[in-house]
């Protein structure tokens, strides 16, 4: 029974299509770093810091930080968070995104070694433009699915860990690239003796059309990430 709901879950996680269309691709590196400042029975917290640079003709890059407290009850989890980045470049619209949030979480072990986090948020957006642009407040809601897999049997020190994530907003406004979009990701972690885990990985992002926009493209990143 495990296994059949496993495999669709699995193929969920990937749309080989992405890989071939003939959208734009542009390239990103993006580092994080991430405290747990609690992590108990009932409470789990903590803060990261973010930064994200684009390769192209108009190099963006992005200062990011996000802080969120969460209530455990039993396999489910309510969360509230604020995030703030900051986006800047000589050639671009500097601006300033400011999303307090709240979201519900579950955690289920499907197998010994096979383990899926569910995330739904919805995310008050405040966009504060330097100049150009009048300020900006919109809503976006995300659904994240993320599956562990343990690569060897009665070991947790070495993890595979693909990801997707939808981005559903409620309007379009100025300089916004994200109308609706998805993210797939692949990880390999390692879990050291005290817990702390190092991560690196690969995602790609795929820019949708709607009748609110014409633009679409593919953003391909590669991940490097610390947590303790």
């Amino acid at each position: 029974m495990k296994t059949k709901i496993l495999f669709p879950l699995l193929i969920s996680f990937f749309n080989p299509g992405i890989f071939f269309s003939q959208e734009k691709d542009e390239f990103f590196h993006e580092i994080e770093v991430a405290y747990t400042f609690v992590n108990n029975d009932k409470w789990r917290g903590a803060v990261t810091t973010n930064w994200k640079h684009i390769y192209d003709e108009i190099g963006w890059r992005r200062w990011g930080g996000d802080i969120y407290i969460s209530r455990k009850i039993k396999s489910i989890a309510i969360e509230s968070g604020i995030t703030v980045n900051y986006t800047f470049d000589k050639d671009i619209v500097n601006y300033l995104d400011v999303r307090p949030w709240l979201g519900l979480r579950s955690d289920l072990q499907l197998s010994e070694r096979t383990f899926l986090m569910q995330k739904f948020k919805i995310e008050s957006r405040n966009l504060y433009f330097d100049e150009s642009y009048r300020n900006e407040h919109l809503l976006r809601s995300r659904y994240l699915m993320s599956l562990k897999y343990n690569l060897f049997k009665d070991q947790e020190n070495w993890k595979l860990n693909p990801t997707t994530e939808w981005y559903f907003i409620d309007r379009q406004v100025d300089a916004e690239r994200f109308v609706n979009s998805v993210e797939f990701g692949i990880r390999i972690i390692k879990v050291f003796e005290n817990e702390n885990e190092l991560a690196f990985g690969y995602k790609i992002e795929s820019f949708k059309k709607t009748n609110l926009s014409e633009n679409s493209g593919r953003g391909h990143i590669l991940v490097l990430e610390y947590g303790f």
